[in-house]
């Protein structure tokens, strides 16, 4: 299902490898996104890392609802570095609209969150519903206190539709285990946040309706209502 994906997508952004046909190169990303070494696929390793980080820059939007589970989770990058992998994950559209990489946890982090939710529902409202109504589900991090200092909706809930979140991060932190739960030793903040880009455009091509900007069109492998 993923090579699949990859495929389709692939051809909407009219990407052509260049020394590998289309499908070798779909079967190592797909490869490489379940779990696999990127020494070890069928593409050569900085080719394959290549064709990932091109598949980052796609621009696109999710439809949303309005209700939101926020969570973050701790990663490790090499020499001892922690980040925190903030993800914002509609309740209803199981789409994960948005992402950051940060080296620390506050209020003011979700102001970043909050502001730059408040663009893309702007111009997610262009292709699909418009959300008139904002619920942040959270836990019970301080941090989140920062809600009621910007004035907007949200709930501290321990379980049920918060977990929506650590669904997200679920998927994550299973790719992740094969690596230990280390990036590679040249990675940054930068560099974590470009991986991260073509990850969750993967995922949510396969839970719900992506829209591509650049292209016009909808993609959707719409494979699970988890």
């Amino acid at each position: 299902m993923i090579t699949a994906v990859i495929l389709i997508l692939m051809e909407y952004i009219n990407l052509k490898p260049r020394f590998h046909v289309r499908e070798e190169v779909a079967l190592g990303l797909a490869s490489y996104l379940a779990g696999l070494s990127s020494w070890r696929t069928t593409l050569p390793h900085s080719t394959l890392l290549y064709y990932y980080k091109r598949l980052g820059r796609v621009k696109y939007v999710v439809s949303l609802s309005g209700l939101y589970a926020i969570d973050e989770t701790k990663v490790v990058c090499v020499r001892g570095n922690y980040y925190y992998v903030w993800i914002v994950r509609d309740v209803v559209t199981k789409a994960i609209p948005f992402f950051m990489v940060t080296s620390l946890r506050s209020g003011f982090h979700v102001l970043i969150v909050l502001v730059n939710m408040r663009g893309i529902e702007e111009i997610a409202s262009k292709y699909f519903k418009r959300v008139d109504r904002v619920i942040y589900l959270h836990d019970g991090l301080p941090a989140y206190n920062a809600f009621d200092w910007f004035n907007v909706g949200h709930k501290w809930v321990t379980f049920g539709r918060r977990d929506y979140a650590e669904q997200g991060f679920r998927t994550l932190k299973h790719r992740l285990s094969s690596m230990d739960f280390h990036f590679p030793w040249s990675s940054n903040r930068l560099t974590i946040t470009s991986w991260l880009s073509t990850f969750f455009l993967i995922y949510n091509i396969l839970y719900t309706q992506v829209y591509l900007v650049d292209r016009g069109v909808i993609i959707n492998a719409n494979i699970s209502n988890a």
